[in-house]
């Protein structure tokens, strides 16, 4: 039998493979501080199956890919990350909000994940409340007005505005309200003084995972710019609200209210209009306004409702 003479590179930045002579190059594994996806699944307590779904969503790219075969290769420095992606996920965190999170130093990232928990105890708080109302609904009582919702009162004359309205999925929403608030902003048009001026979001249909609305963003001007703005944003629709009565509730920073605190809001608004014998004209809004005290975190808002 014919011996066959082997060259083993034992370069470590050198190519990762073996040389028999007579045969093509074999690839081999890499060493010391890399180790398979297989084994780093198991070091940080993951399935293959989840790296490799972080890699799609860009949380963690393998250190080496091998480009014959396409096997992932992963270096021990990587798994205090994938530890933390994987805690945050099992917290709930969702994989589109997690890059951002980790990129950050360590006691930022801290804030940034006891934010977010607030937010999410808020959420639940206000999905058991709104589970409480229902149950009251069903049952025939009338649901209490809590002092946390005060429901008020304000009066506001016919006014012109410049409004687009769409069927909008819940991920495109946010977007698209910012598109059509950026234009103005883009040409240095100001929202009007007080709440007459207010940008506000109609809903006349649910925007979740189930409906896409349709909603109609709505920015109202002066009425002597009224035609002038037309025909500057041609793709957006010009028309006068009438003067009507206006019920709210307000919801306070407008970036940390969820769909299940909207959702209250809105059932007991209209739970009142019932009590009160008021006829609700329209959908549901979000009226948007500025705070001096939020000190760059973004405005304010009201949830209201239209009354005839």
């Amino acid at each position: 039998m014919r011996r066959l003479a082997a060259r083993v590179d034992l370069d470590l930045g050198g190519s990762p493979s073996v040389v028999v002579s007579g045969h093509p190059p074999v690839t081999r594994e890499p060493t010391v501080d890399l180790v398979s996806i297989g084994e780093f699944a198991r070091l940080a307590r993951l399935s293959p199956k989840a790296l490799r779904l972080y890699d799609q969503s860009g949380l963690l790219t393998p250190d080496r890919v091998d480009p014959a075969t396409g096997y992932r290769w992963y270096s021990a420095e990587q798994l205090e990350r994938a530890r933390l992606v994987a805690a945050l996920r099992q917290i709930g965190v969702p994989l589109a909000q997690i890059r951002p999170v980790v990129e950050l130093p360590p006691q930022q990232c801290a804030q940034r994940v006891r934010a977010w928990w607030a937010e999410t105890e808020a959420d639940h708080a206000a999905r058991r409340e709104l589970a409480g109302f229902l149950v009251d609904r069903l049952n025939g009582r009338t649901p209490e007005m809590s002092e946390k919702h005060e429901i008020k009162l304000r009066d506001l004359p016919a006014r012109p505005m410049l409004c687009q309205m769409a069927h909008v999925p819940a991920d495109e929403l946010l977007a698209f309200g910012k598109a059509f608030i950026g234009r103005f902003r883009e040409a240095s048009i100001k929202p009007l003084e007080g709440m007459l001026g207010a940008p506000f979001v109609i809903f006349y249909g649910e925007v979740s995972e189930d409906g896409d609305g349709p909603v109609e963003w709505c920015w109202p001007v002066a009425e002597q710019d009224a035609d002038r703005l037309a025909a500057q944003y041609p793709e957006l629709m010009l028309r006068t609200e009438p003067a009507h009565q206006e019920a709210y509730i307000f919801q306070g920073l407008a970036a940390q209210i969820g769909p299940a605190q909207g959702a209250v809001a809105a059932e007991k608004l209209l739970a009142w209009a019932t009590v009160a014998h008021r006829q609700p004209s329209g959908g549901v809004r979000l009226v948007y306004f500025n705070n001096t005290a939020n000190e760059g975190k973004g405005p304010d808002c009201d949830l209201a409702i239209a009354l005839r």
